[in-house]
């Protein structure tokens, strides 16, 4: 049944703006009054406070794994340019750009002299003596592929034929004396450049992997004219010497991927125009892909998600024994028995040889980056601490405000307890608990996707990879804001964590256990979620765990033991395991369909057909209120 306003039936390529809706013309424009686009600095020495500071070794990284060896491989795709560039403008909008164009490259579009990321250099010389700590795992594989990346020669991009151009517009300023926005000012041209060009590194491997040669251009590293191209690709008119869009004037940033792959070119966008009334009612995913319309209303540092409707409580919903808690080892992982081979030679291979990631070729495309950013997980703090961070609410109100004005879905703080650390890492060396403090930061899967995959498909796996990379990204340049300030804080991600990190998204009051097991349910998104966490000593005031009224929906509900193909996730009662109270999945059989299933990449069937799995309309209040108020009715609400 079609929801009432919703976007399930436009098609993924036409993305979040009705582009369609606006008048284009084949009549070629006159590139000559715009000015060559200058490079984008991504450091203000003149405001060490600015968040943008924090992003320069992250935009460097990216400009470091722009481009990459071509599979010798073969894919075989869509004949149809237009096809193509239909699956290409998909995965971008997958990737929550806000708007996607392609065409052939005019030759006004190639630089007469490129330019490069000055940060790279220092990049390079750091990661050539930096001591890598012990969060990351196989860290010496990426030291080697990113030192032979750096020091292999550029490889020839000017037979480049056709481009695919990324457009991220800017979320709204902030406004005078708004609490959270210390670190904000005038820092939107950089942030659409990070979110842009994580995207065009993400989509440039995917080409790679395909057979094709391509290569990411950002707004720091380019040989060609990021404006100039999305102006040959529909996205916006010349307007003097600027460029414009109809929707967005010039708030928003590029990147673009150059590659020999042949697709579709758009028209040229008409200039002068105002888009149609009948353009704005379409609906979209608004919080993630127009960002200034989630935050019109509302404060960066409430979130988009009305959290404060949620009620608090002073223990979480779910009983944590917690001086009954062991410390387990890193070993004691799922995925590194896998690999130990504890499950067995099938599992074990299907682990080492990465094939869960590898044979789809759209989760494998975010792998690089993702084993890229491990390498900044951690670092040195500045040698004294900056005066602005000694008031814990203002600290508190800074971390939220930047972490949902970057594009994090959900943000919670708490501290961070001895017994969330594991015991020893993936090495076998003990851990010693050494940071006090925790940010819990959740991403959201994407509704879209979810709605058309069966959750043990072929996407599964990519959908993780990509809110793992997100996270990996915003996190990072969190954590590195936080040592700028003079405070240690380290980064814990899928590739590399040293704490448990359920029990933390729990304490901080994103969400509560649900009967998946140890998956932690928001009441926005669900199960639908990846979670990270950024550790520090910085002090901070903590948020209270919430009560929505999960515990008794999922003790009525048992949809998600009935859809698991594993069998993993038990229709019982409530098991006391390790000081958790919690419906105790079987770990070992969830982990082996994930690893080994031959009818996909992966499985996330539990998210898909949970009844929490909304699309976040004003349709689903209702139901969110009945789940919440009368939890007894869950098999029909289910």
């Amino acid at each position: 049944m079609t929801k009432l306003f919703s976007y399930q039936n436009r098609p993924m390529h036409m993305g979040p703006y009705a582009l369609e809706k606006l008048k284009y013309t084949k009549q070629l424009p006159n590139y000559t009054t715009l000015p060559s686009m200058a490079p984008l600095a991504f450091i203000k020495p003149a405001a060490p406070l600015s968040i943008v500071n924090a992003m320069a070794e992250y935009q460097a990284m990216m400009d470091v794994i722009r481009d990459g060896v071509v599979k010798k491989q073969v894919a075989s795709i869509p004949e149809s340019p237009n096809e193509r560039s239909q699956h290409l403008k998909s995965f971008g909008y997958f990737c929550d750009a806000s708007m996607m164009g392609t065409c052939a490259i005019p030759d006004s579009a190639w630089l007469d002299q490129p330019y490069a990321n000055p940060s790279v250099d220092r990049l390079s010389h750091a990661l050539a003596t930096k001591q890598i700590s012990s969060l990351a795992s196989g860290i010496d594989v990426v030291m080697a592929m990113l030192r032979e990346a750096m020091q292999a020669p550029v490889t020839d991009c000017l037979h480049h034929s056709h481009a695919l151009v990324f457009l991220y517009e800017y979320t709204r300023d902030a406004k005078t004396n708004e609490p959270g926005t210390d670190w904000l000012q005038d820092a939107q041209a950089q942030r659409a450049a990070l979110r842009a060009s994580e995207s065009a590194s993400v989509l440039s491997a995917y080409i790679r992997s395909l057979g094709f040669s391509a290569r990411a251009h950002s707004a720091s590293a380019a040989e060609v004219d990021l404006q100039h191209l999305a102006v040959a690709a529909g996205l916006c008119s010349i307007d003097g010497d600027t460029i414009n869009n109809p929707y967005l004037g010039s708030r928003f940033g590029l990147a673009v991927v150059t590659t020999d792959l042949e697709l579709a070119s758009n028209d040229y966008l008409l200039a002068g125009q105002t888009p149609p009334l009948s353009s704005y009612l379409r609906p979209s995913h608004d919080r993630i892909r127009k960002p200034a319309q989630a935050y019109k209303q509302r404060r960066f540092v409430d979130g988009a998600m009305p959290f404060e409707s949620i009620k608090r409580a002073d223990q979480p919903t779910t009983y944590i024994d917690q001086a009954n808690v062991q410390r387990v080892p890193k070993r004691a992982d799922l995925f590194a028995r896998s690999l130990f081979g504890d499950m067995g030679p099938k599992v074990q291979n299907a682990a080492r040889n990465g094939n869960y990631v590898r044979k789809s070729a759209s989760a494998f495309a975010f792998r690089q980056a993702l084993g890229a950013f491990t390498l900044l997980q951690d670092g040195g703090k500045a040698p004294t601490v900056d005066p602005s961070v000694g008031d814990a609410q203002r600290n508190a109100d800074n971390i939220k405000a930047t972490a949902y004005w970057l594009g994090c879905d959900a943000v919670g703080i708490s501290d961070c307890p001895d017994w969330v650390y594991y015991s020893h890492n993936a090495a076998g060396e003990a851990i010693v608990p050494y940071h006090n403090q925790a940010i819990s930061i959740v991403i959201d899967q994407g509704h879209e996707t979810m709605e058309g995959a069966s959750g043990d498909d072929w996407i599964s796996c990519a959908q993780s990879m990509r809110a793992y990379l997100r996270f990996s990204l915003l996190g990072g340049v969190l954590a590195q804001q936080i040592r700028n300030l003079g405070y240690s804080a380290n980064v814990h991600t899928v590739m590399g964590s040293e704490v448990v990190q359920p029990p933390l998204t729990l304490l901080s009051g994103l969400g509560e256990v649900s009967r998946i097991g140890e998956v932690i349910l928001n009441p926005f998104l669900g199960p639908r979620l990846k979670s990270g966490t950024v550790t520090t000593n910085m002090p901070m005031t903590h948020d209270k765990p919430i009560d929505f009224g999960l515990q008794k929906f999922c003790e009525s509900c048992n949809k998600c033991a009935r859809e698991c193909p594993s069998g993993a996730i038990t229709s019982g009662p409530k098991l006391m395991f390790n000081g958790y109270e919690i419906w105790k999945s079987d770990s070992q059989k969830c982990t082996t369909y994930r690893l080994t299933t031959e009818g996909g990449a992966m499985c996330g069937r539990c998210m898909k057909t949970c009844p929490w799995n909304l699309e976040g309309l004003f349709k689903e209040l209702p139901f969110r209120w009945a789940a919440s108020h009368l939890p007894r009715a869950a098999k029909t609400l289910a």
